[in-house]
């Protein structure tokens, strides 16, 4: 029978919120074997979807977290259209139907109810973790040599006290914890207001795409319709400054606005919200010893489909920098390169989520007409790394790895695990000297002779033979040869480990 631990009330890490960039980061710490309490003030799941769309670097970080098995289930989505509001399309996004890079289809729908219910019920049964649900943040303190937060339980207005030596807000667009640290918000210009309604159809209708999402700009309402989870479906409809939201989200007007497309009777509304979009970035990531990931961080429109996937970069990038400063393995100056990696990175799927948005508001509320001539075909976006623990990132270099499969079907993710990896040629790999395996040692990296034809094949495309890999799953280093491998191990470590650290 499963018993759960007793919570104590110090830990090295508190994260506050457990959406799915709270839980990632916990999941990823407690696995560096870092102890870790999630606060958040539901006790259960929120059950309707809120982020939707994966990115095949996502299912990356889910493959990871232990939670990659829910994609045959997961929609596949086979692309995007703008239109006008005609229907005549303007701008078109279409994915691939093969499987990319990464070792994942490139897009996919998923269930964000059922991916937090899997992080939760692992950090449940795992070692490390403290479940505080039910519990909200009602004050933030720190000094020197740890963080307090100030907890209250919902249902009994108990009052409890827990301290940890770093803190992670994650909690949201409202975060409590960014507010409390007074952190600086730019505003990249790209606010609207969506009504979004959600619906359960008893069965698909024949004139919507099951694959294939679109942004019609119609005179004064401008919809974009996703298919979701099946057998889900979602319109968001842009609304004007003179539109009543409470008006709008009534169920009649439900009712109208889907009859184009659904005869009332034939779905299950699931959920009818009117949310305001913003284009935000903070600026100061960390306070201290405290820090903001997800949303608390940085939000952006819906176009891309890119909040959820960054908030989870941001995990990646930094749950295994803070599990190494918390064990006293890096100095915490490491934390420093999280916001200076992180904030350029992200920044480009703001500013073009927000170009997006203002364009279809514009052409929906009829300030400039759409395009003529052929639809537009956007590229995928795939930014650099800012500076950090390199300098000047370039090239493949502050770029994602792939991930290839072996001759078994496995991906190379699978035997790495959340860990720095020595990827390539297996003559460069092994002629390394004592001092350079010694500090793979102290850098909990894994050697990975071959990589297989694939990364070979990318290794020599960058004319390398050895991948430096950063347990984000980015490249830090490419060497050609024995000598760069070592002379990039030692930078590498002196970034992490300490200026001037021998082996």
């Amino acid at each position: 029978m499963f018993v759960p631990a007793t919570r104590p009330d110090s830990y090295d890490v508190v994260v506050v919120g457990a959406g799915p960039v709270g839980l990632a980061a916990a999941r990823l710490l407690a696995m560096r074997g870092v102890t870790v309490a999630v606060v958040d003030p539901q006790r259960i799941v929120c059950q309707h979807p809120r982020a939707t769309h994966l990115d095949d670097e996502t299912m990356r970080t889910l493959q990871t977290l232990g939670a990659a098995d829910f994609e045959k289930d997961y929609l596949r989505q086979s692309g995007w259209i703008l239109e006008d509001a005609d229907g005549v399309p303007f701008l078109e996004f279409s994915h691939p139907d093969t499987e990319s890079d990464q070792g994942w289809a490139t897009d996919y729908q998923s269930h964000q109810p059922d991916i937090e219910s899997r992080l939760r019920g692992l950090l449940a049964a795992g070692e490390g973790a403290a479940l505080w649900f039910g519990w909200e943040v009602t004050g933030v303190d720190q000094d020197d040599h740890e963080v307090t937060l100030r907890l209250q339980e919902r249902d009994t207005g108990r009052v409890q006290e827990i301290r940890g030596s770093y803190a992670v807000g994650a909690d949201g667009a409202g975060s409590f914890v960014q507010q409390a640290m007074a952190m600086e918000i730019e505003d990249l210009h790209g606010t609207q207001t969506s009504l979004i309604i959600d619906v359960h159809p008893f069965e698909h209708p024949d004139g919507l795409p099951r694959t294939t999402g679109f942004i019609r700009c119609t005179k004064d309402l401008p919809v974009t319709y996703c298919p979701l989870f099946p057998p889900l479906l979602r319109f968001e409809f842009m609304l004007g400054d003179h539109h009543d939201v409470h008006e709008m989200e009534r169920p009649d007007s439900v009712y109208e606005l889907l009859s184009p497309w659904l005869a009332p009777g034939s779905y299950r509304i699931t959920r009818t919200d009117a949310y305001q979009w913003h284009a935000h970035l903070v600026h100061g990531w960390r306070d201290g010893r405290v820090l903001v990931a997800g949303d608390a961080a940085h939000t952006m429109p819906p176009m891309l489909g890119q909040g959820m996937c960054s908030g989870l970069r941001d995990a990646m990038n930094l749950a295994w920098k803070l599990a190494m400063v918390v064990r006293g393995q890096a100095p915490e100056s490491l934390l420093d390169t999280y916001e200076t990696e992180r904030a350029p990175h992200v920044t480009p799927y703001i500013v073009e989520s927000a170009r997006q948005a203002n364009m279809i508001e514009d052409f929906g509320h009829g300030h400039v007409p759409p395009p003529a001539g052929a639809p537009q075909v956007l590229e995928r976006h795939r930014p650099l790394l800012g500076p950090g623990l390199v300098d000047e990132p370039a090239g493949a270099i502050g770029q994602l790895s792939p991930q290839p499969r072996d001759g078994g079907g496995g991906r190379l993710d699978d035997v790495t695990g959340y860990r720095f990896a020595v990827v390539g040629a297996n003559d460069v790999i092994a002629g390394v000297d004592d001092a350079t395996r010694a500090l793979w040692q102290r850098l909990d990296a894994v050697a990975l002779p071959g990589g297989g034809h694939d990364y070979e094949s990318w290794l020599a495309s960058h004319g390398a033979t050895v991948a430096l890999v950063r347990p984000d799953r980015y490249v830090h280093a490419l060497a050609a040869g024995t000598a760069d491998l070592q002379e990039a191990t030692r930078a590498l470590a002196g970034r992490v480990l300490g200026a001037g650290v021998t082996a």
